[in-house]
């Protein structure tokens, strides 16, 4: 049987997770100014994830994202896995030390795009996790605080910005309490690092297809809407970041 990981305070305000340790807001720091992270989950739920697809797309187009964003950018897939996601965030977040940190993931039944505000200490895995593991599996992090803010700049004002380009997107304070929120909790744990997540609802190709998570009619958004979220987040972000250096 597989040991669950687990997060605790450590020294020196480093979020400690068993196996390894995630980076402080020294480490992450990139010295060209800002980096990003996007990262995806694979398959989940009997079937392909959005969110994978979308960033097999967003990394056809690298170059042109990291013009778009003003700094490197790079990508990252994860196994819908709640024992080892916490080491491969904490890999992923070594090799490649961002400053933003985007996660992204699939909530079938979601209407539009929910960028997450909220994430809380809590895993009750209501679908199985790609090991077959579900249902309530006790805290992310039994030392840790019962929600974490997510703290990429200027949320609302990038929701608005999208909004105004007619693409369907909200905030939400829900996350719900599979990996999605377990990645944004653990994320949010480490000092100085922008972090927040975004929740894609189904893309057509899936109801098409009949997968399990897309029965019943759920909602659906083309790949284009979701990349153009993308990228308007990032140049909305990247302006926002100038203006506030601006006013410093």
């Amino acid at each position: 049987m597989e040991t669950r990981s687990s997060a605790t305070k450590g020294v020196g305000g480093r979020l400690c997770v068993i196996g390894g340790t995630m980076p402080t807001r020294r480490g992450l720091r990139y010295a060209g100014g800002m980096s990003l992270l996007i990262t995806a989950f694979g398959a989940f739920d009997c079937g392909w994830n959005c969110s994978e697809r979308l960033l097999d797309a967003l990394e056809d187009e690298r170059e042109a994202l990291a013009a778009l964003w003003g700094g490197p950018v790079a990508f990252v897939r994860f196994a819908v896995d709640t024992e080892a996601v916490a080491g491969r965030l904490r890999a992923a977040l070594a090799a490649h030390r961002p400053t933003h940190l985007l996660l992204m993931g699939q909530a079938a039944g979601r209407a539009g795009l929910l960028f997450e505000r909220i994430a809380r200490n809590d895993r009750d895995l209501r679908a199985p996790d790609a090991c077959g593991r579900c249902g309530a599996l006790g805290p992310v992090d039994p030392a840790g605080p019962e929600t974490r803010v997510a703290t990429w700049p200027d949320l609302a004002g990038a929701v608005a910005r999208l909004a105004s380009e007619g693409l369907p997107v909200a905030l939400s304070d829900d996350a719900g309490r599979h990996l999605c929120n377990q990645t944004l909790y653990l994320a949010l744990g480490v000092e100085g690092l922008n972090a927040v997540f975004l929740h894609l609802p189904l893309l057509p190709e899936q109801a098409a297809e009949g997968l399990p998570a897309a029965q019943g009619g759920r909602p659906t958004l083309p790949l284009d809407d979701m990349r153009r979220a993308v990228r308007a987040l990032l140049l909305h972000s990247r302006r926002s970041a100038a203006a506030s250096a601006a006013e410093s």
